[in-house]
């Protein structure tokens, strides 16, 4: 498979995309088309395999999202017991495309991204990122014996790569859920629906308790695509995420799609969502969902963590798959998408590009992972890394979820991070059917139009995933 890991389990790219035409889809903004590797090499050796500069510091830039820092401790105290004359900075943002941009401008990009709205496909193509193979090439950290590749879990040291390099890392492993209380199922005896005909006659049987049956992050209404898409391709197959990411002719049209989009559009019509959904952020809408307002919402495997203190110690979070459409399904109810996420990207004109490298390179070791997993509450990429972590009752049932799906777990759909124009028209189309101001039809057809005129941009480089 080509290509990076979205969003999604990229976490809300919907923060970025606007600002971002001029980073990586413009070009002429950022003053030439970049190295595609350090500058000026320095030389290497066993102890210093990507030639980092040891007497300078070394700056890791990271979206500011659900899962915070506290975790990178780790990785800078192994850099540090290499390099000790090497300070490591961390810094943040919710924006990185309004952060970075001028840095990419005046070539003093970081070192290290952890990348959540910048155009990995477009920084691809104007040469800004580093190879980042040799890393995974490199000896492990803490698994004697092994590369880094070897010591991830299958499929990870597989995304990344663009016509044959790979110019990104994942950072986790990532799950597309619906989320529900299993403590509020219990209490009034409801179990979550295998298909949408027995999610609406639930919906209803909750709306008549007296709750909301779902709720989603009204200004960010792309967390809703996922299920959408989810619902559709148990409907219609994997096939049918294989002809969206691949811009083929009619994808957003097929009928499995349309008509899931349909059935998630009834939510709004039906009144099955919380009143005032549309105007709230990510966080209020997921705190009204951890009070018990509603029972159901979308979102990705950091949602415990960015909750923080307040989820109620008995919620009992639990991940669910999309439901399916019914009896004719292609795939079984179980089946999910997930896959490792996150972009961890190193700049080419950065300072210490080398010194990037081998900061990821300790963020791929056994214990930072360890580390990430307990911290963030989120699953990790790293053989044998959650052995003896604490796991909470959303991990465990986020690695239930992926169990029963077994071979059913799909990847992640890739249009969002190679065509992010597009992701921005899916995310506002989707706002717009969630709201009654189009029709299922409508949608499609808005989102097809979008697509359509990049598969005809010849401007625009066009990636294919293929059936694993």
């Amino acid at each position: 498979m080509s290509g990076s890991v979205p969003r999604r389990l990229s976490r809300r790219t919907v923060l970025g995309t606007a600002a971002l035409g001029t980073v990586a889809l413009g070009g002429c903004a950022m003053g030439g088309a970049g190295s595609g590797g350090p500058a000026t090499p320095r030389p290497t050796s066993a102890d210093n395999p990507f030639g980092a500069a040891v007497d300078k510091p070394v700056e890791f830039f990271n979206f500011e999202g659900g899962y915070g820092h506290d975790w990178f401790d780790v990785p800078t105290r192994l850099y540090n017991a290499r390099f000790p004359d090497s300070a490591v900075t961390y810094k943040s943002s919710q924006d990185l495309p309004k952060e970075l941009q001028p840095r990419f401008v005046d070539g003093t990009p970081p070192d290290l991204i952890g990348n959540v709205g910048l155009d990995t496909a477009g920084l691809v193509k104007q040469g800004r990122l580093v190879d980042l193979g040799p890393v995974l090439e490199a000896p492990a950290y803490d698994t004697e014996g092994k590369t880094v590749a070897e010591t991830l879990l299958p499929g990870v040291a597989e995304v990344g790569v663009y016509d044959g390099k790979r110019y990104s890392v994942p950072s986790g492993y990532g799950l597309n859920a619906v989320w529900c209380s299993g403590k509020l199922l219990a209490e009034h005896g409801w179990s979550y629906p295998e298909t949408f005909d027995a999610m609406l006659a639930l919906c209803e049987e909750i709306k008549q308790a007296g709750l909301a049956p779902w709720t989603y992050q009204g200004k960010y209404p792309g967390y809703m695509w996922g299920p959408i898409m989810g619902t559709a391709e148990k409907a219609g197959g994997r096939e049918l995420g294989l002809a969206v990411d691949n811009l083929e002719p009619g994808a957003w049209q097929q009928e499995a799609l349309v008509e899931s989009a349909a059935r998630y559009g009834e939510l709004h019509a039906r009144g099955y969502i919380l009143d005032g959904t549309a105007g709230l952020t990510h966080t209020q809408a997921q705190t009204y969902w951890a009070q018990g307002k509603a029972v159901f919402i979308p979102c990705g495997a950091w949602l415990e963590n960015e909750l923080g203190e307040i989820a109620p110690q008995d919620l009992e979070m639990t991940a669910k798959p999309a439901p399916g459409l019914g009896a004719g399904d292609a795939l079984p109810f179980a089946a999910c998408n997930g896959g490792p996420g996150g972009d961890l990207l190193v700049a080419a004109d950065a300072p210490n590009p080398g010194a990037g490298m081998e900061l990821l390179r300790a963020m791929l070791s056994v214990e930072a992972s360890r580390r990430r997993i307990e911290v963030t509450r989120s699953l990790g990429i790293v053989k044998g890394a959650a052995d003896g972590a604490d796991i909470s009752f959303a991990m465990t049932s986020m690695s239930s979820m992926i169990e029963a799906a077994g071979a059913d777990v799909g990847s992640y759909w890739m249009f969002g991070t190679w065509y992010q124009a597009l992701q921005k028209e899916v995310d506002n189309a989707t706002g717009a059917l969630l709201t009654g101001a189009v029709d299922a039809k409508g949608w499609a057809a808005r989102i097809q139009k979008k697509a359509d005129a990049i598969a005809a941009d010849s401007s625009v480089t066009k990636y294919r995933r293929e059936a694993r």
